[in-house]
């Protein structure tokens, strides 16, 4: 392959890699904030349901525990959808972690098969030089001689 193709190849790779490095920190930004929705309602439900029992040491109606009850259970229900929700974007995370980390090495081998090349083309010339060289001496060595 030609260099400049190599060269072409590897900024595409780069471009792709920064572009994957982004949406896994939008996704991990996303897990943390659905993380901290979580918390909160966990600590909102903890925090209503303690309102609830101190309620009802002083004696609770049998109609506003019974609400009490239906909105604890429904904050019971958000957790529980809250936690399945940050399950798939841990999940989203870490497809794009690995789609981050497959780019990446794809641009590292690039750069190593363009490094390797670079190395081949500079020891060819380093052979010619010499060859050169070796042929300028003799050719000398033998005037010298006539």
């Amino acid at each position: 392959m030609a260099r400049r193709a190599l060269y072409l190849m590897v900024e595409r790779l780069q471009e792709q890699e920064q572009d994957a490095a982004t949406e896994m920190a939008q996704a991990q930004q996303q897990l943390n904030e659905f993380e901290t929705q979580l918390a909160h309602l966990q600590q909102y439900r903890r925090s209503y349901l303690e309102q609830a029992l101190a309620k009802g040491v002083d004696g609770l109606h049998a109609d506003s525990f019974h609400q009490y009850q239906l909105f604890i259970q429904k904050l019971e229900q958000a957790s529980v959808q809250q936690g399945k929700s940050i399950e798939q974007i841990k999940k989203n995370v870490l497809l794009k972690r690995k789609q981050w980390l497959d780019l990446q090495a794809k641009r590292k081998a690039m750069e190593l098969l363009i490094d390797k090349q670079l190395k081949l083309k500079q020891q060819q010339q380093m052979r010619e030089e010499q060859k050169l060289l070796d042929e300028y001496a003799l050719y000398a060595h033998l005037r010298g001689q006539a």
